[in-house]
């Protein structure tokens, strides 16, 4: 199972997106966060993904170079083409970018709520 060229693309692919993922969460759990650092956090994340979907084509290569996986025992009923790992993936990434929007599409009215904040009426006075 851990020398599947499947198992090991993916392996490699998730090696890539999950730190930026992590990051991201790591970043929005803080317990002061600004309403314009959520905007830059979000928006340097959307990079991150859109810097790995570009570089799919060097994944697949790096996973085809850790497979050890016999040529003969490749599955025949499945077809294990980079172009269907590349499809995917780009699905994948485009995903992920749309997930992390749409979880945080409430990032502008934090820059409006900011406006009403304890800390910003205190200092305009």
């Amino acid at each position: 199972m851990l020398n599947d060229s499947v198992f090991v693309f993916w392996l490699e692919f998730f090696h890539h997106a999950v730190p930026h993922v992590d990051l991201l969460f790591n970043q929005l759990q803080k317990r002061k966060t600004e309403p314009a650092e959520v905007k830059t956090v979000i928006a340097n994340f959307e990079k991150c993904i859109v810097d790995v979907r570009n570089k799919i084509d060097d994944i697949i290569n790096e996973a085809k170079s850790i497979c050890t996986e016999p040529q003969g025992n490749k599955r025949r009923r499945r077809n294990n083409s980079s172009h269907d790992h590349r499809v995917v993936a780009v699905e994948v990434c485009d995903n992920i970018v749309n997930s992390a929007n749409d979880r945080c599409q409430f990032k502008d009215h934090l820059v409006v709520a900011s406006l009403f904040s304890q800390n910003t009426l205190e200092n305009t006075v």
